[in-house]
């Protein structure tokens, strides 16, 4: 690849007595072949101190091959102020003449030339950072022409070409200042995102950063508006997630992960995640899985793959949540993504697999450049190796910030091409082969039963093969509108739960589709009352036996916590059969199957005393039908609350 900068023009540095620098963000690969050179004039200014080329280097450490017009040179590597040495040759000319510099890094050793004469040869430098350009040391007028930069790097590029364009969201979304960090609604419907320094935000114009949101209403996007002081503050409040029930903002304060929950009179006040790492970088960026159960982040930690004390690189990390408020530590995703340079802005995907991101450590476009990987398996540290999306997203200036809806129809990002002002937000409809994996997006409302009035509540989603939660939502407590994100293929059990309520349990089964889909499923929560009569769901027992197959035993486990939780509640358990048998059989099975259930009750914990029983065969039928269905629904334990 050889690139450009410009050429046949004339590109003038006017310096300071501070000096001045002029570079682009883009990856040099330092460990490979490659060639940079230009061509500079001194027009005037002072004539002891350099000017030449820097490559590779970060905002204070600087690669650099640097001349003066009284005929010295320098080649260092570090922080330019403890440059000492300097060296004379004849091959330098003075102030007001053309001076070529040109470096060459050929077989693991580096060159460097001015007017095509070979002053030195070095060891290659290292990578401080991915600024490649000018610099001038002191004040001086300085032309540059003839910019050069090749090396034969390759762009992973998807097997299929982008047919669509990148659409700027517009002026409802899109101001004269930075709009950054979007995060897309599971749903589609809400666009959350940053503004910084505007006189909007509830710290006026030195509020660095507010949140913000747009809602999708009339096939367009409405006027984006501040959320507010129960969610932004004076200060920089940076919203890196959104849980895909809407109801939790995962926010960067003072480089700890913050969570706040959706309240009746708003959001309640923030309350740490307890991910515990030290972050070496002045910044913050994460990921929120759809199941809320890993989140994916950039960190500089010791544990990096390239780490190196002097350059402020992040590689990606996951934390994967074990329990009520305790996260793992910090898994460092491997060597396949993490790359020598800055890896940030993760997003995953609805599907739990497909993993989008920006680097500048890799072959691309110019800065930060989106790419995606999937994960193989189970494994955080496995992945494909990464694709960049191409031209029609990424560009020679700042993409990143990738985020997708569980349809998966469009992407949202951030890019500094054809902008209304700074930084603008943009989305691109994707096609099949830059997807992730269809999902479907379950949703709808918990209810009193009794009331119909809405509940806040926890719900959770259980693998009912492998007893796995995979998955959890809250509730609104204004509307009881939840909604969650899960895999097609499985048997879900969903149970919702909040005290004072019994801990509702039903199946949900999600056949195999390659089709995005969303699934209304209401929840009724009975409220623990004297004579409320509940269902237990999940129990079954082997054909005409009173044996419980042990699918049974995380609904009775539940019972037995809700016990266990209230020791003045008394029940009264009812067992049902179908029809097909004699009366007095079925009787007979009946109870023997509520003796059963009473003594899986008994054996962990619940004194005996508090439960009585009693089977009614299949004289309280349900469904009237003779169907396969109508006799699955007569086929039940219930129990009676008989005291509180």
């Amino acid at each position: 690849m050889r690139f450009v900068f410009f050429a046949n023009g004339e590109y003038v540095i006017n310096a300071t007595d501070e000096g001045a620098q002029s570079a682009i963000s883009y990856f040099v690969d330092v460990q490979k072949d490659f060639t940079l050179s230009a061509e500079f004039i001194q027009q005037n200014g002072e004539q002891d101190n350099g000017y030449g080329l820097i490559w590779a280097s970060g905002s204070d450490l600087l690669n650099l091959f640097v001349i003066s017009s009284e005929g010295e040179y320098a080649i260092y590597s570090g922080d330019p102020s403890q440059l000492k040495t300097w060296k004379q040759h004849d091959a330098i000319r003075p102030i007001g003449n053309p001076n070529k510099l040109r470096i060459e890094s050929k077989s693991g050793k580096m060159s460097f030339y001015v007017n095509d004469v070979k002053l030195e040869e070095h060891k290659p430098m290292p990578l401080l950072g991915t600024g490649i350009g000018m610099v001038a040391f002191t004040k001086m007028r300085l032309e540059v022409d003839n910019f050069f930069f090749a090396q034969d790097q390759v762009i992973e590029l998807p097997k299929q070409q982008l047919l669509t364009k990148k659409e700027n969201l517009g002026a409802a979304v899109n101001s004269p200042n930075d709009e950054l960090g979007p995060v897309i609604s599971m749903d589609g419907k809400i666009l959350y995102l940053a503004r910084q320094n505007v006189v909007e935000n509830v710290g006026g114009m030195k509020d660095d950063e507010d949140v913000w949101m747009s809602s999708w209403e009339n096939n367009k996007w409405s006027r984006a508006v501040n959320m507010g002081k129960a969610v932004n503050t004076p200060l920089a409040d940076n919203l890196l997630a959104v849980s895909a029930d809407n109801n939790t903002l995962m926010f960067e304060e003072a480089n700890q992960l913050m969570v706040k929950h959706r309240s009746e009179s708003g959001w309640d006040p923030a309350e740490k995640l307890h991910l515990v790492f030290k972050n070496e970088l002045d910044h913050f960026v994460a990921s929120l899985s759809a199941d809320g159960k890993a989140v994916i982040f950039s960190a500089k930690l010791k544990s990096n793959i390239f780490y190196d004390p002097n350059r402020n690189e992040g590689d990606l990390y996951v934390c994967l949540k074990e329990g009520d408020k305790k996260w793992s530590d910090p898994i460092n995703l491997g060597s396949v993504i993490n790359s020598i340079g800055e890896d940030t802005s993760p997003f995953l995907a609805a599907d739990g697999m497909t993993l989008y991101f920006a680097s500048d450590g890799r072959p691309g476009y110019g800065n930060q450049d989106i790419f995606m990987s999937t994960r193989i398996g189970d494994s955080w540290t496995e992945w494909t190796k990464p694709i960049n999306l191409g031209p029609q997203i990424n560009t020679p200036f700042f993409d990143a910030y990738y985020t997708i809806p569980a349809s998966g129809d469009y992407a949202y990002f951030v890019s500094y091409d054809q902008g209304f002002g700074k930084a603008d937000i943009f989305r691109m409809k994707l096609q099949q082969h830059t997807r992730p994996s269809a999902v479907t997006l379950v949703k709808g409302r918990v209810l009193n039963s009794k009331t119909g009035t809405p509940l806040a509540a926890s719900i959770h989603f259980e693998n009912l093969r492998t007893r796995r939660d995979v998955g959890e939502a809250r509730s609104d407590p204004r509307t009881g509108m939840y909604q969650i994100v899960l895999p097609y293929g499985i048997n879900y059990g969903v149970r919702a739960s909040r005290s004072d309520f019994y801990s509702v349990h039903e199946n949900l089964e999600l056949p195999a589709s390659a089709e995005y889909k969303e699934v209304q499923k209401d929840l009724m929560m009975i409220p623990i009352e004297v004579g409320e009569t509940i269902k237990l769901n999940n129990v079954f027992f082997e054909a005409g036996l009173p044996v419980l197959k042990s699918e049974s035993f995380p609904e009775l486990d539940r019972l037995v916590t809700i016990l266990s939780e209230n020791p003045s509640i008394f029940i009264e358990l009812e067992g049902h059969t179908d029809s097909r048998g004699t009366a007095d059989v079925l009787l007979k099975l009946s109870q023997e199957r509520v003796a059963t259930v009473q003594e899986y009750l008994v054996n962990h914990g619940i004194g005996k005393h508090r439960i009585t029983g009693r089977g009614y065969g299949a004289t309280r039928p349900v469904a009237t039908g003779d169907s396969e269905e109508d006799r699955r629904l007569n086929r039940r334990v219930e129990f009676k609350i008989t005291k509180i």
